[in-house]
């Protein structure tokens, strides 16, 4: 059995690595997501002072190992492979966990799957011992196995951190912005010099003398030398005279951002980078115990268990490990360089940034989360309060205040999500918060804490507004039901295989590590598979980017490009939609199906520029503008259409409903030609971009109008005589009318171009796209 614990052990260090890897996937955004919101420098440089504040946080978080070894049960209740099974199955767990919420772009909370992990797996191993036929103890036993109490308080610690921080952005950004406004520039010489100052102390007071302090608490007297006896000294200083350190500090920041502003530089650039690196640092001098705290706690365990002279692994208590063990420094630093390294490389980091972005972003744009009833709810309610609420304060004052929270008449760049000084209270109020809790020796979630401070300003500074507010707050209400069920998802997965290990021992561990493996397998291969896909849409996708002045040469330009992919595919969808219904071929109707579910998706991104691309039209042609919105909504008319056919022609046949009947399919054939012909002519005025060879009005379109009209009247006499049955009856209506509206919206869209290109030279005004 020595060779089976030591394997153990080596498993362990192993998955050490790769939860390494999958927590700062997660974790990276929490730090990050300021600087890159704000676009403040280069990802190289904001990477750079990350990895730095990581380096210097992962040497300092020694002092947080106590909760994993002996923070949520009792070690002296449980024998060497207890623990050791314990600690197998919480790794085990948490790195799944974590990696399936990364591929799925969710930010959750390393520290609450971990404490949950690690509560999970006790938990079953000391059920299975109590109820065991040779112990027989009675349940209220349980208390002395799992530290409830202890459990109790972290667990509560861990969620009040995500009132706290919500409340402390929201209260405090609120009056950073009223003194800043958002007009920020012209007060950085005085009030950007002073909130700069507050700003750096805080965080180089917090971050620096307070972390020196935590790390030098686990060496003995005796033990400090030189530089670190000197350091120890210089903190007790600090403690006699704290009034006095935080005014040279204070003092030292105002000179320093004194002298920026005075050169000419942005010290809230400053402020952001500084932040990144101590935020980093809090994340590394919190979170590290979450990756690298249990395999540590492991290898303890081992040494205890081998020093003893390796008996019996299943009667061996391990009440040793309740003692004060030093965390080598060598193993923190190693931990740090695989962060960083994971930092740099993994694509996955910038997978899970959009969420915290999109939800506290300032500016316009698609709303990742659709609205519910409850956040419908909380809206409605707020906005009643406010309207109570402002009722007690002047009018004189609330138009005062409303100067001071007006955004600025110039549109921003659109891959700025937040200015500086959002991000720089971001960073500030986030690194205080955790910094504290890491003196306290608190597991703090980072990511509770930067995400509800993140959402906390962004209230402040009212980009949840009434367009935007019920979206946000579904998705901030989705992200955090998405922490508790991250809890909840760790104890159970955690108690289940601490089970399934404790009963099956080798078979089990074997089985665990070949799981791991095809998981892993499965998730990077859909993970990539997806990243291709949206790589080739990206590329695929017709915007209108970098487009300042629509003229309607432009507009006209521009449409062609887009309509023509978009009705390529339509024609391809309606052609193999009418081919699948007559030959009830369910493949054909579910491809295409398919098919028209990427054209829609594109179709969204159009959508959800058409404010943006319509505010760039030149302001001596808004005839460009009318234009294009009228291209726009004739293409949506097309897209509705094709979705009903392409729904209902696959419900019909995956629901083995009778099938048409052969007269129906000859019409309904004759009725495709007739549309691919159609189809054909504005295909040809896309490619040529003229209407000159076009006659209009299409005779094509009679046509097909006039067939619609004939094989309408045949399904009527058709039911009247109980020829056709209900499902039939409805499927034929539906693709009948919906092939005329499309008919009648591409007509639409040629008269359009006609109209447009002939009258080219008159810009007088938009009486021709009338219809």
């Amino acid at each position: 059995m020595k060779l089976f614990y030591s394997s153990i052990i080596v498993v362990l260090f192993f998955l050490s690595i790769f939860d390494l890897i999958v927590g700062l996937i997660n974790d990276a955004v929490n730090f990050l997501n300021s600087a890159i919101g704000s676009q403040v420098a280069s990802r190289r440089t904001i990477m750079v002072f990350a990895s730095l504040g990581i380096l210097l946080g992962a040497f300092l978080s020694s002092g947080m190992m106590e909760v994993a070894r002996k923070g949520v049960f009792d070690p002296s209740y449980f024998y060497f492979s207890d623990i050791i099974f314990i600690f197998l199955a919480v790794m085990i767990s948490d790195i799944i966990l974590l990696d399936v919420f990364n591929t799925l772009g969710f930010p959750t909370s390393t520290t609450v799957s971990m404490v949950f992990c690690l509560l999970g797996a006790a938990f079953s191993i000391a059920m299975i011992k109590i109820t065991s036929p040779f112990n027989n103890e009675p349940f209220h036993h349980l208390t002395l196995y799992i530290k409830a109490e202890k459990t109790f308080t972290i667990s509560i610690g861990i969620f009040l951190s995500i009132l706290i921080s919500f409340t402390s952005g929201a209260f405090i950004h609120y009056f950073i912005r009223f003194l800043f406004s958002f007009e920020y520039e012209s007060r950085l010489k005085y009030i950007g010099v002073i909130w700069s100052a507050i700003s750096l102390s805080s965080m180089t007071y917090f971050l620096i003398v307070r972390g020196l302090h935590s790390t030098l608490q686990g060496f003995m007297v005796e033990d400090l030398t030189g530089f670190s006896l000197f350091i120890q000294h210089f903190i007790k200083w600090i403690h006699h005279n704290f009034l006095i350190f935080l005014l040279i500090l204070f003092s030292t920041w105002t000179v320093i951002a004194k002298i920026f502003v005075s050169l000419g530089y942005n010290i809230l650039k400053f402020v952001v980078l500084y932040g990144t690196f101590s935020l980093a640092m809090a994340f590394a001098g919190n979170d590290l115990v979450n990756f690298i705290g249990i395999p540590i706690a492991g290898i303890q365990s081992y040494n205890i268990w081998k020093e003893s002279g390796s008996p019996p692994a299943e009667k061996f208590n391990m009440k040793g490990l309740s003692g004060n063990v030093q965390v080598p420094s060598s193993g923190l630093i190693f931990a740090g360089m695989i962060m960083i390294l994971t930092l740099w490389f993994s694509k996955k980091t910038k997978n899970i940034t959009s969420t915290e972005i999109n939800l506290s972003r300032q500016n316009e744009g698609p709303e990742k989360f659709l609205s519910n009833s409850f956040s419908r709810g909380i809206v409605r309610f707020f906005l009643y309060l406010g309207n109570h609420f402002f009722r007690l304060f002047p009018k004189r004052l609330l138009v005062k205040i409303e100067k001071n929270f007006k955004q600025k008449k110039i549109q921003k760049e659109e891959n700025v999500a937040f200015d500086l000084v959002r991000a720089s209270a971001n960073l500030t109020i986030s690194s205080i918060l955790i910094s504290i809790a890491t003196v306290q020796k608190l597991p703090l979630s980072t990511t509770f804490v930067t995400f509800m401070v993140s959402m906390g300003t962004s209230l402040s500074d009212r980009a949840w507004d009434r367009e935007s507010a019920v979206y946000r707050v579904s998705g901030v209400l989705k992200v955090i039901r998405g922490w508790f069920l991250t809890g909840v998802m760790a104890f159970t997965m955690a108690g289940i295989t601490a089970t399934f290990l404790y009963f099956l021992k080798a078979w089990a561990l074997f089985f665990l590590i070949c799981l791991i493996l095809f998981v892993f397998y499965r998730i990077y291969k859909t993970y990539y598979y997806n990243n291709k896909m949206k790589d080739q849409k990206i590329k695929e996708k017709p915007f209108f980017v970098g487009i300042v002045n629509l003229t309607l040469e432009g507009t006209l330009s521009k449409t062609f490009e887009i309509l023509k992919p978009i009705l390529e595919y339509v024609e391809n969808i309606y052609k193999n939609s009418i081919e699948g219904i007559t030959q009830e071929n369910l493949k054909t109707l579910q491809k295409s199906r398919n098919h028209f579910l990427k054209v829609k998706e594109n179709f969204t991104n159009i959508h959800n520029s058409l404010i943006k691309v319509i505010r760039k039209t030149e302001n001596r042609e808004p005839v460009a503008g009318i234009l294009y919105l009228h291209i726009y909504n004739k293409t949506k008319e097309i897209i509705e259409s094709s979705d009903i056919i392409t729904n209902h022609t696959l419900f019909h046949v995956i629901n083995s409903h009778k099938p048409l009947k052969y007269q129906q399919k000859k019409n309904l054939r004759i009725l495709e030609h007739l549309m691919i012909e159609h189809f054909n002519i504005i295909k040809r005025i896309t490619t040529d971009r003229n209407c000159k060879e076009i006659q209009f009005p299409c005779t094509i379109q009679n046509q097909i109008l006039k067939k619609i009209e004939e094989q309408m009247n045949q399904q009527v006499m058709g039911i009247i005589h109980n020829k056709y049955g209900t499902k039939n009856t409805f499927l034929m209506l539906d693709l009948l009318l919906q092939s005329k509206k499309i008919t009648e919206s591409i007509e639409d869209i040629i008269l359009l171009y006609h109209n447009a290109l002939s009258n080219i030279s008159s810009k007088k005004d938009a009486s021709f796209l009338a219809f």
